[in-house]
């Protein structure tokens, strides 16, 4: 499944937690998603229950989970955050 994700929609969503999300320790918080990148801005992060998605140049992106629901529910909580723009 992971191969056919749309980057755009996690890019649009890292930009919204950044815009509209509280600064706490060292990353943005909105809803119970996380976002955050690196010190030279390459790697992008967006983080939400167990799930861990790393944002990269080129289209490229990699996903830590453990199961396919906990997939699900972060790619439901990405689309909520994208709505609420």
């Amino acid at each position: 499944m992971q191969n056919h994700l749309d980057q755009k929609m996690f890019l649009e969503a890292f930009n919204t937690i950044i815009d509209k999300g509280h600064k706490e320790q060292g990353y943005y918080l909105l809803d119970d998603v996380k976002a955050w990148h690196d010190y030279d801005g390459y790697c992008c992060y967006i983080s939400y229950n167990k799930v861990e998605m790393t944002l990269m140049f080129h289209g490229k992106y990699l996903l830590d989970y453990k199961n396919e629901g906990l997939l699900e529910s972060f790619i439901k909580k990405v689309l909520q955050i994208n709505k609420g723009r």
